[in-house]
């Protein structure tokens, strides 16, 4: 029997009663939350931890004056057109993530130089043929890449876009550079400061074509936390904190949250939810009645990177007597920078990032003993480290209850198979977050998921 008009309203205005609930209070679920509550709409936000912002998370103790440094993302690209918009609308200034005092250097083998002068004369890297000798990082990723996809950086690509990327998906990135005609110096040169053996060639084509059209990268000033805190002060106390979900119910009217508060288990009626937590943490979660098997399956099945932050705090800024920045990549695979080149004082912190295999090595062991484990790694790079150590943080984010993981990444087969769906509507519960966004990884994309996620409710 049909429905009635009125019955309809009454329906609509029922489910408008009950509150919109976001799950999780980073960047996501922040953003999703403030456009709610400006367009009229009833929002509470329940965060698992005592504080905003997700996996944006500045480190200030225990270092010395006043110095801090990023545990969590350290970039912003100037194409980030979402991040940009809301950093104006929070009165946030930006500046260039990279010290300009100074030569990065590259490091192969124990072996170290400048870039991109040195590399023109060194013989470093073994193994490259004759025309890849001299040329840098980008200039052989220029080379190798070559022509792709038109299509390819789209931000909303479809279905048949993904089918078609299919062979690109194929394989992993080293095989890819491999197949493409790259020396085993060459492939070694283009993977610095990363461990890719396992990731598609499609999730970082797809990166590099998205970040294409930019030349500088930025941060904001004063720390990447104060964007989370500006955006959940704007929310004035919607944010329960320290309160886990742990059950989601969703009928054809309206979906039941139970989150904890202490000892006690709490349950709240939404008219729809935004889950905005990573999947690797929504596996935690009772699903009543389950998602779909297609959807399970990706929820289960999307792999989290297990990256490493090294925070290493020096009694001096000793890389610039010696001319350089701070910043440099190795085949270790590390990534190492300045990360408080901006900040007064004479001390300073080398920050260091690495992944996969040293990531999960890092995982395993204890904070101080990987503490130690970053501080060799510099040390290879920067040997004078060694006798200006004061004291460090390893945030090891696969070990963080909330995140386990740092971002969303794909093994070959995955991209084609679980991005066309991944942040599709079921019903009355919606997706956000950086895995659910062609930017993932990045902050820009946690940024943008919560915006679409908004609009899909508010629809």
């Amino acid at each position: 029997m049909p429905l009635l008009a009125a019955q309809v309203r009454s329906f609509a205005q029922t489910a408008d009663a009950n509150p919109v609930v976001i799950v999780g209070a980073g960047l996501a679920g922040l953003r999703a939350a403030q456009l709610l509550v400006r367009s009229g709409r009833r929002v509470v936000v329940l965060e698992a931890r005592g504080t905003s912002g997700g996996r944006v998370r500045t480190i200030r103790a225990p270092f010395d004056e006043g110095l801090y440094a990023e545990a969590g993302p350290i970039r912003i690209a100037g194409v980030h057109r979402t991040l940009l918009k809301v950093l104006v609308e929070h009165r946030l200034g930006l500046i260039p993530f990279s010290s300009s005092n100074g030569a990065a250097v590259v490091n192969v083998g124990g072996a170290t130089a400048r870039t991109p002068d040195d590399l023109a004369t060194t013989t470093l890297v073994p193994g490259l043929k004759p025309d890849e000798i001299g040329l840098s990082q980008g200039a052989l990723l220029d080379r190798y890449v070559g022509d792709l996809p038109d299509d390819i950086a789209d931000l909303d690509p479809s279905a048949a876009s993904y089918a078609r990327w299919a062979a690109l998906d194929a394989v992993a990135w080293p095989d890819w550079l491999r197949a493409r005609g790259a020396s085993e110096g060459a492939v070694r040169l283009m993977t610095l400061g990363g461990d890719s053996q396992s990731l598609s060639a499609l999730y970082i084509l797809r990166q590099r074509a998205l970040l294409q059209k930019t030349s500088e990268f930025y941060k904001i000033q004063g720390g990447m936390d104060r964007l989370p805190s500006a955006m959940a002060a704007s929310l004035h106390g919607i944010v329960r904190y320290s309160a886990p979900v742990v059950r989601i119910e969703q009928s054809a009217a309206s979906v039941r949250v139970d989150y904890r508060q202490g000892n006690a288990t709490r349950s709240i009626r939404a008219s729809r939810v935004i889950l905005a937590v990573p999947f690797s943490t929504l596996r935690q979660m009772e699903i009543r009645p389950a998602f779909s098997p297609d959807r399970t399956r990706v929820i289960e099945g999307l792999p989290y990177f297990s990256a490493a932050r090294f925070l290493l705090q020096a009694r001096t800024r000793f890389w610039h007597s010696d001319g350089l920045s701070g910043a440099a990549r190795t085949d270790q695979p590390v990534e190492i920078w300045d990360a408080t080149y901006n900040l007064g004082g004479t001390r300073g912190i080398l920050a260091a990032t690495v992944g996969g295999v040293l990531g999960e090595q890092a995982g395993g062991m204890s904070p101080d003993a990987a503490v130690r484990f970053g501080e060799g790694l510099v040390e290879k790079v920067f040997p004078t480290l060694g006798s200006n150590f004061e004291k460090g943080v390893a945030y090891r984010w696969a070990r963080d209850p909330w995140a386990r993981g740092a971002f969303a990444v794909f093994h070959p087969g995955q991209m084609t198979s679980m991005m066309p769906d991944i942040a599709r509507a079921d019903g009355r519960v919606h997706f956000a977050g950086e895995h659910t966004s062609s930017w993932m990884g990045w902050m820009e994309g946690a940024l943008e998921s919560g915006e679409r996620a908004a609009r899909e409710v508010s629809e």
